[in-house]
Formats: C-alpha cells, structure tokens, sequence
C-alpha cells in the first residue's frame, strides 16, 4: 500500500486489518550542528521510500525502575512518526501519543504501544512519535533550549500537514500521554505555538507543573560541564554520544537525589513555554479544549515496592522532604498522613502506606488540582481512577504506575506483558472499556457514547469513572482519604 505526502511517497503494509506506516521522517536528522537545536524540515526523497520497519527509538540509556522496557535500537536520528489507519479513504478523529519515560527514557517502537486494535476498534487514525530526551532533549542553553518540546510541535504540525492522506481529520486531533508524555500534553496546553494543533487531550498519570525553572536548568548545564570538562556547550556537539548520556547519567542521579526531581524536563522560558499546564487553563484556547485525566490507584509502587525493610522513620522523613513547601510543620504532616493510612489499611506494610501517600500526592491530587482549575474557568474535565492491580510479585503492584497503558492499546499480548497486565478474558474485556471510551472521546470529545453516566469532574460532586473488572462511575472516590490530606496538610 502506497501514500503521497508532502515529502514525497511511501509504502506501508498491512497489519492486522490495518495499515501501518512506519520510521517517517518529520524533521531533519538532528546530528551535528543541529544537536540541540531545534528540529528542522525533513528533506524530500525520490522514488518510493519504504515504511515497513520500526524507527530507532532517541539516545538512552536502560530505564532504572523496576518495570523499565530497554529499546533495542536508539540513534541520534530519531525524529520520525508512525502512523496506523483502518484506510487511506475518509476522514477519520486522530489520536497522537506521546510516551513517558521521564524525559530520559522510552520510544515509539515499543510494542505495548503498537495500537493496530486502537486503530482498528476505534475507527481512528494512531500517531506515534519519538522525540529527543534527556541531554539531546532537554538541555537548556545558549545553543538551544526544549528541543524535545520543539520536536513535539514539528510533530503535531507535520500531522496537521500530511494526516489527510491517511484518512485523517486534521480538525480532530487528540494528544493524549502517560506519566511524562502527560506532562508533556500539559506542557503544550502553556505553548502558543500549539495552539491550533490539537482538540483535546487525555492525561494519564501525568502532573501538571512537573516543568524546570531558570536556577534548576542552570544547575544542569553547570553539572554537565564539570563532567565533560567544557562550558561550550557549542563544543559538546562534537562529543561522542555515549560520552553524553554517561555525563546525563551522572547529573540525572545527583539532581534527583537531592531535588526528587529529574535534572531534564521541559523549560519554562517565558518565550516557547509561557506558563506552566496548571496556569495554562486560564487561557481561553485550553477552555474550549476538553480534557480527560486520570491516575493509577497504587502508582507509586512500581518504584518503591521492592523496599520491603522500609520503617516507619524513614518512610516519614521521606514524605517530609517531599512535604516541605506544602504545609508548615512538614514532618508532623508525613506522621499523620502515614498514621491516617495505617488506619484505613490496617494490614499493610509500611512500603504501601508510603506508596499510596505518594501516589496522592504526586498524582491524583495534582491532576485534581487541574481539573479544580478548569473547572474555574467552565472548562470540561473528565476523571478516571484505574484500579486493575496487577499479577506481577504476587498482587504486591497493585494498580501500578503505567500499569493501564497496555489496556488504552489493547496490547495485553505483548511481550511481557500477561505477567505484569494479565491477559484473562476479564482483562481483555476492560481493555475493550478502555479502548472503546477513547476513541470515543477522540471521536466526538467526550466519552459518554460509550461510558453514559461518566459525568464531568466537579469540586462538589469528584465524578470518576473507576476502571476494573467491574467498571462503573463512583461519586467521590477515595473520600476518605482526601478528608485525612486536608486534615494533615493544615498543620
């Protein structure tokens, strides 16, 4: 199967009852003077460029965390899209996916996101892409700044530009991401640059303000140089690239030892990124746009479950650090909150109580916050709580972090993946749920053809659509323990 756009022609093939188009370049290979850089056009090609073979994911090292998907192949030159449509004909929603990782992992290639059944169920058109990370990525100096941010816009503007010839309505494009890709899609929602680019967005288990200031990117570049014994950053577009990410490394584990923040996210600069994606509600091109977001119920254990030893002191003397800009008397905050979850979980071990504290507090809360924000501003929100727990480690995951990506794809068969998502016919049955509420959104921007009584999120009424075997709408979820942070964060 072959396709006309703008570059020039491609031939695709077909994939289960869909076609598959993949490794499409979207801007210039970023090698040489544009490391760093900002993306530049991709240049046309002559004859019939082949499109059967997944791209190289961006330059990394392998993932840290439990869970963490190495990617067999990585390049300097990975800005490419891959596109997956039920036909060339028509005029189909778009769904654009953007991966998390942390900004210093993942790719488009990996096969828990291939999305052929998405595509297919749905009846709509898939985008991935991959976009530059870590030091490639998100570095911020004087030779460029947010050139992962920068990709992402060349992305979404090359779907604007080429997606009609894959059956797709450019007119209805919805960004949707996991955990860092959700980060970035409320990045986008503070970038003028991206305003007419897409409709509406689906954040998954992404924060809305997890984004870098003037000192904290500074502080990289600083760490950086005294590695790679240069301030020129000029000069370092001559360096090997493993002698980069070894030096990203470095940074990365130092910055966030004594931050608990990563040392590459994206920037706000004042110019790209004007506003964070909390602030960014205000702006009336994000009132018109409609938004899902949602968290895992237990998702800060795929990081901290193997912490079996973990007491009662240390677990509260980490959740006061993290604590300590939200309350006055911090400690006193992290005793109770671990005390108050004691109480509603009398049989868990501590690892689980500092587990779900932190998953309040670096998910659901913030994303709460959000919708809070638009609903300020009579923007509609919708939220879920995913709450299918995982069989891995004998149940101990629980609903884990990136635990639901596998269902949005319905890609429960890929490797891996029957130990850590299951693969029973009750677990396919939610994936369809899943599957079937997104494109429904991406369709015709809100879900309810498919969820009826998912009503939008509301500070009065906290409406969320509970995702498990036995799917349903709850008012207010987790009531009590949002009564046991208020009560902590007052002290």
């Amino acid at each position: 199967m072959e396709v006309e756009i703008e570059s020039g022609r491609l031939r695709g093939r077909l994939s289960h009852n869909v076609l598959r188009f993949d490794g499409i370049p979207y801007a210039a290979p970023p090698l040489g003077e544009l490391r760093f850089a900002a993306p530049q056009p991709a240049p046309p090609w002559s004859g019939v460029r082949s499109a059967v073979h997944p791209p190289p994911g961006p330059l990394q090292l392998p993932g840290q965390t439990l869970g963490s998907r190495p990617v067999a192949v990585t390049s300097e030159d990975c800005l490419h899209v891959n596109v997956v449509t039920p036909s060339l004909e028509g005029r189909r929603a778009v769904m654009v996916w953007i991966y998390g990782g942390g900004f210093i992992n993942g790719a488009s290639a990996d096969p828990i996101h291939a999305g052929e059944r998405l595509a297919a169920r749905g009846d709509v058109v898939l985008v991935t892409f991959d976009y530059r990370l870590g030091v490639f990525g998100f570095l911020h100096s004087e030779v460029g700044s947010n050139a992962g941010m920068r990709d992402q816009l060349a992305a979404l503007a090359w779907v604007q530009r080429n997606i009609e010839a894959f059956g797709g309505d450019p007119d209805r494009v919805t960004v949707f991401g996991e955990s860092a890709g959700a980060m970035c899609l409320l990045t986008l929602m503070g970038m003028p640059a991206a305003d007419g680019l897409f409709r509406a967005g689906i954040a998954q288990s992404g924060a809305a303000s997890w984004i870098s200031d003037q000192d904290s990117a500074a502080r990289t570049q600083a760490a950086l140089a005294e590695l790679l014994g240069s301030e020129d950053v000029r000069q370092w577009r001559t360096l090997p690239a493993e002698r980069l990410l070894a030096a990203q490394q470095a940074v990365e584990e130092r910055i966030r030892a004594s931050t608990g923040r990563g040392a590459f996210r994206p920037l706000l600069d004042g110019d790209l990124i004007v506003v964070d994606g909390h602030d960014a509600q205000s702006r009336e091109v994000n009132r018109q746009r409609s938004l899902i977001v949602g968290s895992n119920g237990d998702e800060q254990r795929l990081f901290l479950i193997l912490r079996r030893k973990l007491d009662h002191s240390t677990a509260a003397a980490r959740l006061s650090r993290a604590l300590s800009s939200r309350c006055r008397d911090p400690h006193a905050a992290a005793v109770a909150l671990l005390d108050g979850y004691a109480r509603l979980r009398p049989d868990a071990p501590v690892v689980e109580l500092l587990a779900a504290a932190e998953t309040e507090l670096y998910y659901r809360r913030p994303l709460l916050g959000l919708a809070a924000a638009r609903e300020q501003q009579r923007a509609t929100t919708w939220n879920y709580l995913f709450t299918w727990p995982s069989p891995a480690l004998r149940g101990r995951l629980g609903a884990c972090h990136a635990l639901e990506i596998p269902f949005v794809f319905g890609t429960l068969d890929a490797p891996g993946m029957a130990s850590f998502a299951g693969d029973s016919p009750q677990a396919w049955r939610v994936s369809e749920q899943v599957m079937d509420a997104w494109a429904a959104f991406a369709q015709d921007g809100h879900p309810n053809a498919v969820v009826p009584a998912w009503v939008p999120w509301s500070s009065r009424d906290h409406w969320a659509w509970i995702i498990d075997e036995e799917a349903g709408v709850e008012r207010d979820p987790r009531a009590a323990e949002r009564s046991l942070w208020a009560e902590a964060l007052d002290r």
